[in-house]
């Protein structure tokens, strides 16, 4: 019996004589979001002449919305009824799934059989997910290059030769993609049975189409073994997220049976000496077993949609375990009974390139997205050490898929801004539009900030610009903006009603830039219409610059000057012009002090008086200064080529000859 149909016959009994009817959620169905809240369920009630019209929305674990309608009732008792109803279904829904995952836990993980995986993995699934008549797992053949039926409820021996390619079907575009497809209409359903070879259209012609269907994929962390689909004939029926999550909750078990299938055969097959090979997989039995007992537990954790932050502190509270943990998003959470080192927003010492060194009374258990450490775990070494490595192993595992799915999630976002901001750079009718999309509205000032990115590591590269978007974005006093990433860095497009807004903005996020390291450009302020393509090359010309001047701050397009047209020149041929202009003052017994007056004399603009009161001397001292410079150099201040080149000298010296980073000065004087 399904959800929709303990709660209909439930209703039925009620003596109001009510009359029942299911509709669909409105709009497509959508994927599960791992950073959503604890979904809930809604009710409300309205009044259609003398009847009561009361509906609860359980779309979340049914894709349908119940409607009654009560002739003549007093809906305020019959709502409570219709709720309590509702909420108890519900109730017992979740608890036959927990049941149902649990008897995956035994009759899956536990078998190193991958035939005895195969033949258990689609009746338990079936019994997960129970509203469903149909199921099929695929595994990829890498000799054939197909997706293999090699296990099957609801279908004859025939659908065994419906094997698919990894770009057809609903099960090739979920195995290429990594994403599951959930799909309630058999509209929907014919539609994505794309790129189909002609015997597979033969095939699915003579099957009937199901009325609704979820399909995710099987994967390790690095690699997509297969598809696992249920489906539904009936008419009306529809899934929920829920169930998508629970979908995907055994699909991950069955990666972890895969794989521990093949490490079993694989020591099986590698251990020379039988007596080595006994006590290897004894030992790794024996890791299995400690791993696999808190491997449910954990995985129910996950399960749940809510914060990171509250799966972390179940995990310290259900284990007895005290840790701290950061990753590079700037997320830390610490235990409750965690005493050193105390909590910080810091990111631990070595987070970024892997050396993750540690204090002698702690341990560190890394989380890790392919070679790049995002994350990490430490924890006081001691009697349970090898406990919390076990637990706070399995659980990095958890947190680093975490990880990965929300930057996924975080990719295809940027890919939708990144495109709209195209679009604005070649329509300016967009432009003069007051429309609102990404939380972001065109308004009469805009500016674009963009910071480099210089982060070693290729692999994850997203990782690290997700994480100084979200770290500028904090720092930004302006809400109203359009930001996304690319190779070369992250893009910045701030709109204000004001200048004065936009000035402001640029202060904290400079102060960011210098704490981070980052080397940003600002471009000049325009006011509409907007030319958005010249502001992006703008500001990525002035972070080119403060690069080049091995500089952190944001530097303003405006501010660049003359530095435009040594862009393309390297630092050290810069130095080395400006180095031999000033050459002479080096072999002077007090060169140094004629060097640091001419310096002070052409910064205040050849005035004698103040020149002479910032070096703390006589102006007829700083005359003999200025004569004696300029006898060494055979130049003439008062000749302008002279005073242009000697000028040019002192700015690219002081510019790309320190290591000291511009900070907020530069931003504030913008």
């Amino acid at each position: 019996m399904t959800i929709m149909d303990e709660i209909e016959s439930s209703l039925l009994l009620l003596s109001s004589r009510p009359l029942v009817s299911w509709r669909r959620a409105s709009g497509r169905p959508t994927i599960p979001d791992t950073d959503a809240s604890e979904p809930t369920i809604t009710f409300s009630h309205d009044r259609d002449e003398d009847d009561a019209i009361l509906t609860a929305d359980i779309s979340y674990f049914a894709g349908a919305v119940c409607e009654v309608r009560i002739p003549g009732a007093h809906y305020e008792t019959v709502f409570a009824r219709l709720q309590k109803i509702v909420l108890s279904a519900v109730i017992r829904f979740q608890n036959r799934a927990v049941r149902a995952m649990n008897a995956i836990n035994r009759n899956v993980l536990d078998s190193l059989d991958p035939n005895e995986i195969n033949v258990n993995a689609i009746e338990q699934t079936l019994s997960v997910i129970a509203e469903s008549d149909a199921g099929v797992l695929r595994l990829y053949d890498e000799a054939s290059g197909l997706l293999i039926p090699v296990s099957q409820v609801g279908f004859d021996d025939d659908y065994y030769n419906y094997r698919v390619t990894p770009q057809e079907s609903i099960a090739g575009s979920v195995f290429s993609t990594g994403t599951p497809v959930l799909l309630n209409s058999p509209e929907d359903i014919r539609d994505a049975h794309a790129n189909l070879r002609a015997p597979n259209v033969r095939f699915l012609s003579e099957q009937g189409i199901s009325h609704s269907l979820i399909c995710v994929p099987i994967k390790t962390d690095t690699t997509t073994l297969g598809t696992l689909t249920v489906m539904s004939f009936r008419p009306g029926s529809a899934y929920g997220e829920f169930s998508v999550s629970l979908l995907e909750a055994v699909a991950t078990q069955l990666a972890i049976a895969y794989r521990k299938s093949q490490a079993y055969e694989l020591a099986v097959r590698s251990n020379e000496s039988i007596n080595r090979m006994r006590l290897e997989i004894e030992r790794r039995n024996a890791e299995l077993a400690r791993s696999l007992s808190a491997h449910d537990d954990i995985l129910s954790i996950f399960t749940r949609h809510r914060p990171l932050g509250e799966h972390l502190e179940e995990i310290a509270t259900h284990y007895g375990i005290d840790f701290h943990y950061a990753d590079i998003f700037g997320t830390t959470f610490v235990s409750r009974a965690w005493k050193e080192p105390k909590a910080t927003e810091d990111m631990p010492v070595g987070l970024f390139d892997g050396s993750l060194s540690q204090r002698e009374d702690l341990s560190v258990q890394p989380v890790r997205v392919a070679d790049d450490v995002v994350g990490s775990f430490h924890f006081e070494r001691g009697d349970n050490a090898s406990y919390s490595a076990a637990i706070l192993g399995v659980v990095s595992a958890f947190v680093a898929l975490e990880i990965v799915r929300s930057a996924s999630q975080d990719d295809i976002l940027n890919s939708k801004r990144r495109k709209h901001f195209e679009a604005l750079g070649r329509d300016d009718l967009i432009t003069s539009g007051g429309a609102v999309r990404f939380g972001f509205q065109i308004k009469k000032y805009c500016q674009i900030i963009f910071v480099r990115h210089e982060q070693e590591s290729a692999q994850n590269q997203s990782l690290f610009l997700q994480r100084t978007l979200q770290q500028t974005l904090k720092a930004a006093t302006i809400q109203n903006q359009l930001s996304f990433y690319t190779d070369e860095g992250v893009f910045l497009l701030f709109c204000a009603a004001t200048e004065e807004a936009l000035r402001k903005n640029l202060e904290p996020i400079g102060d960011k830039a210098v704490a981070e390291g980052w080397r940003c450009g600002a471009s000049l302020m325009q006011s509409a219409p907007h030319r958005y393509p010249e502001a992006a090359s703008q500001a990525v010309e002035a972070a080119h610059l403060m690069s080049m001047r091995h500089r952190a701050g944001i530097l303003v397009h405006s501010e660049t000057g003359i530095d435009r047209l040594l862009r393309k020149q390297s630092a050290a041929d810069i130095l080395e012009f400006a180095d031999q202009i000033l050459a002479p003052f080096e072999k002077e017994a007090n060169g140094d002090a004629l060097l640091r007056t001419l310096e002070i004399y052409i910064e205040s603009g050849k005035s004698a008086s103040k020149a002479a009161a910032s070096l703390g001397i006589h102006t007829n001292t700083l005359y003999q200064r200025l004569q004696r410079a300029q006898l060494l150099m055979g130049k003439d201040i008062d000749n302008k080529d002279d005073y242009l080149l000697l000028s040019l000298a002192f700015h690219l010296k002081s510019t790309y000859g320190s290591q000291q980073p511009a900070g907020k000065s530069k931003a504030a004087s913008a």
